[in-house]
């Protein structure tokens, strides 16, 4: 609702009766002036922020593993679409756009694409074992994760 005063026109915002000028230019101007909100994580507190810190700073070592497997009745077809996805994010290209030449390759919308994506794949995460580590009874012994795969 503008109104005019001895200096400038203005308006206020709703819900926040905050003022602002009518000029393009000058609103521009104070809305840039305006403070920003943090970032989501600053605003969880110090101890979140400087844990996510660290956490960026280490080195981006997972020690967990991700196991995609088809789920039964996954169509041939789809499982040649999910290939070939794999193949050009393998090869650095961002998920989304491979998605997206894959489906064109194949005739879909990639939004069709990622449902039938999404309902082919069936994914479980495991911890990561790592096999050179010492075990208690040696490399073959039946603790040893070896031995589950004989």
């Amino acid at each position: 609702m503008p109104s005019t005063g001895h200096d400038t026109e203005h308006w206020v915002e709703p819900g926040t009766n905050r003022t602002y000028p009518l000029s393009y230019w000058a609103y521009r101007r104070t809305r840039e002036a305006q403070e920003k909100s943090p970032a989501r994580h600053c605003t969880l507190g110090p101890e979140v922020d400087r844990y996510v810190w660290r956490r960026w700073r280490g080195p981006a070592a997972s020690e967990l593993h991700v196991v995609l497997t088809f789920r039964p009745g996954a169509s041939p077809r789809i499982q040649r679409i999910v290939g070939e996805v794999l193949r050009a994010i393998r090869r650095g290209q961002p998920a989304g756009d491979a998605i997206r030449r894959v489906a064109r390759r194949f005739g879909l919308r990639h939004a069709h694409a990622r449902a039938f994506i999404t309902d082919a794949i069936a994914y479980e995460v495991r911890a990561r074992v790592d096999l050179m580590a010492p075990s208690g009874g040696g490399p073959w012994s039946p603790s040893s994760p070896l031995a589950d795969w004989m």
